[in-house]
């Protein structure tokens, strides 16, 4: 057991840390309550890199994960594991307190790129002699979108987990294996949007820091979130995309001056995005108070929380509308001569009101 425990760090703390570690940041997210911190929920992310890799012998240094999968079994069994109060900026801890994993939540999660194709060779095997189908959906297995692989996920044993690269111990000692399917083109759209911290959110309120309006169609919206569901890197890879629209008016901005070269807004369309196989144009940025209008009208284009319509015909509308006005007052005075005796005194206050000011 000492052997064991001799060999363990020099496995599984190659990359600066020992898997003791991961209790104390549980420990200190709990302000030392140990009581506390017994009941407490850890998230191990990116499981997937801890498989061990073929041909690794005893002798070498195991530059793969067995070892750190050896290593958590004696947390995930539940023991009495000595993990430092405090650590300084040496790493030198000043005591030690017993912590027990035995109702400690452990919850593993990663990618499993290519699990998807170990789940399809188990259903898909064929058997020999005359009449054996060919087996095509495995040789175009590449070509499967993430919706499909994400079905399979379902049908997931450990079995699938073993022939990955994860040892039978570990899987073992956690019960529950769930597969999740990736995010769809709706979901992508409300992690846009939707949240206090979205990225649409985050990249108009940088905007109007320098006064400038940002705004997004539904159909770049969705367009935005089809380019990151085709290259299946999920919500994280949203940014990226914004980011390479929106570089060219972030760069713009600041440069603008005063008066014509002032930026009043910019907008993302369709053709700002581009389709799934290139990159588009960028963000269009306007200098015009009417011109973002005029643009939307001529290209009948819809923003939300912007009202569109024909700049000319609101024109029109609001000289309509002053006409009318002017002739309803012009009738209520004539008819009603008591209206006459009221607007006079409500113009001689206010024209009262304005000398007491000045």
């Amino acid at each position: 057991m000492q052997q064991q425990l001799h060999r363990l760090p020099f496995q599984a703390g190659y990359s600066g840390e020992d898997v003791e570690s991961i209790l104390y940041k549980l420990l200190a997210a709990a302000d030392c309550n140990v009581e506390a911190a017994e009941r407490g929920i850890i998230y191990i992310d990116e499981v997937d890199k801890l498989t061990k890799k073929v041909g690794c012998q005893e002798d070498w240094r195991d530059i793969s994960g067995e070892g750190v999968q050896q290593a958590l079994l004696k947390m995930f069994e539940g023991t009495v594991i000595n993990v430092p109060r405090k650590r300084n900026q040496h790493s030198v801890s000043h005591g030690y307190v017993e912590v027990d994993t035995k109702n400690i939540l452990f919850i593993c999660g990663g990618a499993f790129s290519d699990l998807g194709k170990i789940i399809s060779e188990r259903h898909h095997r064929c058997p020999f002699g005359f009449g054996t189908p060919k087996c095509r959906e495995l040789q175009d297995y590449a070509s499967t979108n993430a919706l499909e692989e994400s079905s399979l996920l379902e049908v997931i044993e450990n079995d699938d987990l073993i022939a990955y690269g994860l040892t039978p111990e570990f899987i073992g000692r956690l019960p529950i294996t769930v597969g999740l399917a990736h995010l769809t083109e709706d979901q992508l759209i409300q992690v846009l949007r939707e949240p206090k911290n979205a990225i649409g959110k985050q990249y108009k309120k940088w905007f109007k820091m320098n006064n400038v309006k940002l705004h997004l169609t539904e159909n770049a919206l969705r367009l935005i979130a089809r380019k990151a569901a085709a290259r299946e890197t999920g919500a994280r890879g949203l940014r990226s995309i914004m980011e390479s629209i929106l570089t060219e008016a972030m760069f713009e901005i600041p440069d603008a001056g005063e008066g014509k070269q002032k930026v009043i807004a910019v907008v993302v369309d369709e053709e700002s995005v581009g389709p799934l196989s290139r990159q588009g144009c960028g963000a269009k940025i306007f200098r015009d108070d009417g011109a973002l209008e005029l643009y939307l009208y001529k290209n009948d284009m819809r923003v939300p929380g912007l009202i569109q319509g024909n700049p000319k015909r609101r024109v029109i509308c609001r000289l309509c509308l002053l006409v009318a006005l002017s002739s309803a007052k012009l009738w209520i005075y004539h008819t009603f001569h008591c209206f006459t005796a009221i607007y006079a005194w409500i113009v001689l206050i206010l024209c009262k009101a304005n000398i007491f000011t000045q």
